[in-house]
């Protein structure tokens, strides 16, 4: 098994996007847009609460119906065997338009949202829309079922894995079968093939 790229080891965490939290935008010759509170909360998985793991500063400046946000993205790196460590990097620059004349009270928030948006995306978050994937229908499809196979994972409790690999270990067919019997579903005469996936799965990470 290839070693892991430890400069690569955060990018690759957090660089595939949740397809039922992006949208196609029909402007500027169409784009996929994410979701800027799912951002906040892949940070906060990956960092810890905003304030304590992770946290920006934000400058304005006002410049003919223009506001642009000055972000200062830092976060707090944690790696085994050593002392957390406080990175910085900024400022990066967002910006949205006033809305004509009138006041646009959003205006500095979306600025705001861009700024954040483009500090996520040098640390790797979200890189699979950034690098042009969401362009390829196959793809956002395979996402989305990879998704739905983790939600499934993340449903079954670690004491039904663990209870299924003990009776795989042990070559108990009989009490196999009457495991799985709650997770078959009479109405397709089948059991529940994204569940077994999860269980096989499991049983060959070693779980």
């Amino acid at each position: 098994m290839p070693k892991q790229n430890l400069n690569m080891k955060l990018w690759e965490s957090v660089c595939k996007t949740d397809p039922n939290h992006t949208k196609k935008v029909d402007q500027r010759g169409g784009f996929t847009a994410i979701d800027a509170h799912y951002q906040v909360q892949m940070a906060t998985q990956a960092f810890g609460p905003i304030g304590h793991g992770w946290g920006y500063e934000c400058q304005y400046q006002f410049e003919q119906g223009t506001v642009i946000c000055l972000l200062t993205f830092w976060y707090i790196r944690k790696e085994e065997k050593t002392e957390p460590v406080r990175c910085e990097f900024g400022p990066i620059a967002g910006c949205a338009t006033f809305n004509g004349k009138r006041l646009d009270t959003d205006a500095p928030k979306k600025s705001m949202t861009d700024a954040l948006t483009k500090a996520l995306s040098h640390l790797g978050f979200n890189a699979d829309v950034f690098l042009g994937k969401f362009d390829d229908n196959k793809y956002v499809e395979e996402r989305a079922q990879e998704v739905a196979k983790q939600q499934v994972a993340n449903s079954i409790p670690q004491e039904e894995i663990d209870e299924y690999n003990r009776i795989l270990n042990e070559g108990g067919g009989f009490e196999l079968v009457e495991f799985l019997k709650k997770y078959y579903i009479p109405e397709k005469s089948s059991y529940n093939d994204e569940v077994i996936e999860v269980f096989l799965s499991a049983c060959e990470k070693g779980n």
